[in-house]
């Protein structure tokens, strides 16, 4: 649904990224209708630009869209981009470098903001994002701090070799539509053996969807459901933390049952040693343990007249507010 973007953010990548460096550009078309390669990247545009189109014929949802083109990757690191990105000139060196020092690394490049009308990067590049955290309601708030490693990816920008994304079996494919993916393989990384480190010096241009510009918004279908994708990330991950999910009504039709069989990635946990959830915690323990999101003690205020407790009533969660 959003086929000019797509085409700027093919040549915007092909024209920032070096020929000798640069084995392929993989395009998921992802049910368009009518499909990209009879509109926006026709064939003599695929020449141009070094691209392979994937065609998907009905509507499966960005992770298994990403999913398809990761595993049609044939290059030594793949890099998914959204199709709405403008790559900054110098943009691949530190994911060469980063990865090529440990091919069980995944690395993110800092996020800024895109002027979609001249497919250009605003301002100088400062104030990039690229970390996030896991909250207990199985989402994931932006952080900063001072070094390079990232607890949760936000998802639609990232680099990873491809040998350890055959070793940890890429996305979930039962996982539908968007949303819970980033949690998944953020948690396949750490747990079992990787990492995820911020590259501080690759900036990559993103167009972020603001209601005050119709052109940001969304045009493609949706599909799937993204609390049952993020709930599966959590049953299959955190073990008996996923009981947290009880807390917020947004998960009340997350059951196990709705959940599915996870029996998919607990083959990865088997096949690779993977650790358990509290090595997570511990390993950001600055984060979850010193900051208070994972609290010494849990208390009630009482007022002493009446002797009624101070009771939030508002929905449970970090989402809102």
């Amino acid at each position: 649904g959003e086929g000019a973007f797509a085409l700027r953010t093919v040549q915007s990548v092909h024209a920032s990224t070096p020929v000798a460096v640069l084995r392929e550009i993989i395009l998921v078309d992802d049910g368009s209708e009518p499909p990209l390669s009879e509109s926006y990247v026709g064939l003599d545009v695929q020449k141009q630009f070094n691209t392979k189109i994937i065609r998907i014929p009905a509507t499966k949802g960005l992770i298994m869209a990403k999913k398809r083109g990761g595993d049609a990757a044939s290059g030594d690191i793949i890099v998914f981009f959204d199709c709405h990105v403008a790559p900054q000139p110098g943009w691949h060196a530190p994911f060469l470098r980063l990865i090529g020092a440990n091919y069980r690394r995944l690395v993110v490049p800092q996020i800024t903001n895109l002027d979609i009308d001249s497919w250009t990067q605003i301002g100088e590049g400062m104030g990039g994002m690229a970390k996030c955290y896991l909250t207990w309601d199985a989402d994931f708030k932006w952080l900063t701090s001072d070094d390079p490693y990232v607890p949760i990816v936000s998802g639609g920008l990232l680099g990873i070799s491809h040998r350890w994304w055959v070793e940890t079996g890429g996305y979930d494919e039962q996982m539908r539509g968007w949303g819970g993916e980033n949690i998944d393989q953020s948690l396949r990384a750490w747990l079992c053996g990787g990492e995820i480190v911020a590259a501080n010096d690759s900036f990559v241009a993103h167009m972020w969807r603001t209601p005050s510009d119709d052109r940001t918004g969304r045009q493609y279908r949706i599909v799937g459901d993204t609390v049952i994708n993020r709930a599966r990330a959590v049953f299959a991950w955190s073990g008996e933390f996923a009981q947290k999910l009880a807390d917020f009504p947004a998960f009340s039709h997350a059951t196990q049952k709705q959940v599915g069989d996870v029996s998919n990635i607990q083959e990865v946990k088997r096949k690779l040693g993977c650790r358990s959830f509290p090595w997570f915690l511990r390993r950001f323990k600055g984060l979850y343990e010193d900051a208070g999101l994972l609290p010494d003690e849990v208390f009630m205020l009482q007022e002493a007249g009446s002797g009624s407790c101070l009771r939030f009533d508002g929905e449970a969660g970090t989402a809102r507010g």
